[in-house]
């Protein structure tokens, strides 16, 4: 069986992201407990024995020239590396513990270069109060340079996805569509805002924007559930109105497609949304906040009025159609 796929219908591209993430899931078999132990969320839950916490379980990492390139300050790819990481605890609602750090690196890497990322990634750990306790280190092909993180936090109870109900209020936090122009690089993951979230039962499901709204919120609700959005409610960071003057690409687009927002996106019952908004506002005056709109019965996303809904987001696999 050769590595390679001698077909295109056997490729990674073909399959896409979500399929071929399905397919190793079934090979994996019973290894692979049901989610939210197992996979299907931005964490796993998995059950302590002591304080009724969650040890809720991650990775994510950076890759050059994929996640940045040899014009970036290392120290700012190994602050990604780490937010990146906080960006999926914040999703679940935990509070970061402890990490493991890897790294595939070609033999031609600059010693000083690694020096630096590491540098930025400890102090972007520490600060979070994330201890790195560990890790493993191998060699890979010259100009490789590629960084995992595995990170461990706590929670009080499961937030995830695909819970959410009928009825349920869609906010997200921030302004979307900045990637582009510097902010995958220089954001800040909504750790705390996360750990408040999970403290309110009324909040029902919540994951992070890394892909895009347009890609992100369908992966939020179960698969029986869609959702009617008001498009006029998005909100459009700056960065994203000023790539549009430069590119002709309307700005809700960017907001919806370009990805690594690392805002949270998460729906509250129906009848405590009011009172929890007014809420999260008070407790977090620097946080914009907006409601987009509700869950509904049904797949598929729609606009209350009429408006057609973008379409994409990031895949790291999947051949993209003209």
């Amino acid at each position: 069986m050769s590595a390679i796929a001698r077909e295109p219908t056997d490729s990674a591209n073909h399959l896409g992201e979500r399929e071929l993430i399905e397919r190793i899931v079934t090979a994996l078999s019973v290894a692979c407990p049901i989610a939210p132990r197992g996979p299907g969320g931005d964490c796993a839950h998995l059950i302590t024995q002591t304080d009724r916490l969650y040890r809720v379980v991650t990775v994510d990492g950076v890759i050059l020239g994929r996640h940045f390139d040899l014009s970036t300050a290392p120290e700012a790819a190994g602050r990604k590396l780490v937010h990146r990481n906080l960006s999926d605890l914040a999703a679940a609602g935990a509070h970061p513990s402890d990490a493991l750090l890897s790294f595939v690196i070609g033999g031609d890497v600059s010693v000083q270069w690694l020096e630096a990322f590491a540098h930025g990634a400890g102090k972007a750990a520490h600060a979070a109060g994330l201890e790195i306790v560990g890790g493993d280190i191998a060699r890979g092909p010259d100009g490789h340079i590629a960084a995992h993180l595995s990170t461990t936090g706590f929670a009080h109870r499961i937030l995830t996805r695909g819970q959410a109900n009928e009825g349920d209020v869609l906010f997200v936090t921030g302004k979307l569509g900045g990637s582009r122009l510097g902010h995958h690089l220089h954001f800040a993951a909504r750790t705390i805002e996360g750990e408040w979230l999970c403290g309110q039962p009324a909040v029902t499901a919540c994951t992070d924007l890394s892909d895009g709204l347009a890609k992100d919120l369908p992966g939020l609700l179960a698969k029986n559930q869609g959702a009617t959005i008001d498009l006029s409610a998005t909100p459009i960071s700056e960065a994203a109105e000023k790539l549009s003057k430069s590119d002709g690409v309307p700005a809700l687009e960017h907001a919806w497609c370009d990805g690594e927002d690392y805002e949270l996106l998460f729906a509250i019952e129906a009848s405590r949304a009011d009172w929890l908004e007014s809420l999260f506002t008070k407790t977090f005056p620097q946080t914009p906040l907006q409601r987009l709109g509700a869950v509904t019965v049904g797949s598929g996303l729609s606009d209350t009025r009429g408006a057609k809904i973008p379409q994409g987001g990031h895949s790291h696999f999947g051949v993209k159609k003209a």
